[in-house]
Formats: structure tokens, sequence, C-alpha cells
């Protein structure tokens, strides 16, 4: 082969490796996936987890957010983590509910916050995005006000409202969704649940509580799935998942919206969504 050949073919080469690839402006993109993995991916009975391992490779993500990563230790998930090719990980804490963040890049000024709140949150930032993982609670929206509104306060005492990424299991539906909620069915699946159990305290009045997400909204934040042209409201239930995102990212998002597949159908009774953003 000619030196000129061999020198094209190289270079064809390394615009198409993993991790290489640009867009066609030439910008690399970033992706990140939230996931509640369910009692710490209890259905991945694998050493090691190998199989939600193998699944999260396949999905070559640069920043991932649990939830549910329950009797995960930092150094088990540290192992997990480096499973899937992220050397870097940051978990809540190593008990209950723990949430978690995990990266192929440093998680710097790290914040683990459980006091005050129902399960709590970890943030950390990733090349200048700011990142948190939270839990709010399922029983009460009172808890959940709370929790929101501590969150809410940390992000406005952070400086610039600028490269913030929020996400979790919000345990919450929003008010962008209250058309797909009007039938009464939810009302009455929960209706029903406070009176089987009246310490749950999930209606306000009779009527679903938007109030979290109304309060984030308020703050400036940006649904990301509804940015997504994919996006369906018949691709979920009752969507109390998401991934939110501070205004200046608009312009930068490419893509995101639930995962929906056959790892993800069986593994945890919720679904990971992901978003992908130019950096």
């Amino acid at each position: 082969m000619k030196l000129r050949s061999l020198v094209i073919v190289l270079f064809g080469l390394a615009i198409t490796l993993p991790g290489l690839a640009k867009d066609k402006r030439g910008k690399r993109p970033m992706k990140l996936i939230s996931y509640n993995i369910e009692y710490g991916m209890r259905a991945d009975t694998t050493t090691n987890k190998s199989v939600f391992a193998a699944w999260i490779r396949s999905q070559n993500p640069d920043i991932v957010c649990l939830q549910e990563a329950n009797k995960f230790t930092q150094k088990s998930l540290e192992a997990l983590a480096a499973s899937y090719g992220h050397p870097y990980a940051a978990l809540q804490k190593e008990k209950g509910f723990p949430t978690a963040i995990t990266s192929k890049y440093p998680i710097v000024n790290i914040m683990r916050v459980e006091d005050n709140m129902w399960h709590g949150f970890v943030m950390g930032i990733v090349n200048g995005y700011h990142i948190i993982s939270l839990h709010l609670s399922p029983h009460s929206y009172e808890s959940r006000q709370r929790d929101i509104d501590l969150i809410l306060e940390t992000i406005r005492q952070s400086g610039p409202f600028e490269k913030w990424i929020i996400m979790g299991d919000f345990n919450s539906v929003s008010p962008v969704d209250a058309e797909k909620y009007a039938d009464g069915r939810l009302v009455e699946y929960l209706r029903k649940a406070e009176e089987k159990r009246p310490q749950l305290k999930n209606l306000v009045n009779g009527k679903i509580d938007y109030s979290v997400h109304q309060r984030i909204l308020d703050f400036g934040f940006i649904d990301s799935a509804r940015l997504d042209k994919n996006f369906s409201e018949t691709s979920f239930g009752k969507r109390i998942d998401f991934i939110y995102i501070s205004p200046d990212l608009k312009s930068a998002f490419t893509g995101g919206n639930f995962i929906i597949d056959d790892f993800t159908r069986k593994y945890s009774d919720h679904r990971p969504l992901y978003i992908t953003w130019e950096k």
C-alpha cells in the first residue's frame, strides 16, 4: 500500500473510533443517563452486575446518575462503574436509598446531602456541568416540596444559573403532562391508595399535586424530554422520572427521551432517561 493511501485509511479509522466521533458541526457530544435501578438493580443477579454493566457499555454514556443504588458502598460502586468504563463515582450514602453519579471524567466539588431530606441527593461538577441526582418521597407531597425547595436554594446559592442538569425519580407528575391525567384515573388511583394507607399524602384536597415541577419550571429549568421531537406521551404511563436542564443548555440539546428496550423492560420498575448535548 502506498504511503498516501495508508495515511488516508488511518485518518478514516481515527475519525470513526469511539470517543473521537464528532457531529456535523465538529463538536463532541455528551451523553447522560438517569436511571432508578430498583433496589440496587436487584433483578441482575450476576456477579458484579455484569448484565447491567454490559447494557451501560452498549449505551456508552459519559455520565450516569442512579437512584435506588441500594446496598452499594462507595468502593463497590467504584468497581461497578469501572467495569463499564467510568473511573469516577460518587455515592450519596451507604444505607437506605442512595443516589449516585458515575462518570468518564473527574467529578469535583462533590456534595452529599441527607440532612432534612427524605432520601437526599448527590451533586458534583463534571467538565463544568453541575449535576444533581435526586430521589424524592413517594409518600408525601409536603416532603417533596421541602426537598425541592432545599435543592433549588442550593442551586440559587451556587453562583450563576448556568450548566445545570438535575434529574432523578421525582415521585410526582408535571403540569406539562396534565392533559394525560385529565381522565381522572390517576386521581382515583391515588385516592384508593390513601384510603388503604392513611399515612399517604399525595393528593392535595383531592387533586393532583403539580407543585414540585411547577417550582422547578418557575425557577427556569426546562423539561428536556419535551424538547425531543420523538417524545410521545404514549411511551409512559405516569411520568415521574425527569431530566431538567438550565436554559443556557437548550441550544446545545441534541436529544433526550426514555430508553425502552429488552433490558429496560425487565430489569427495573422504572425506565431510564437519556440526554445528549454538545459541549
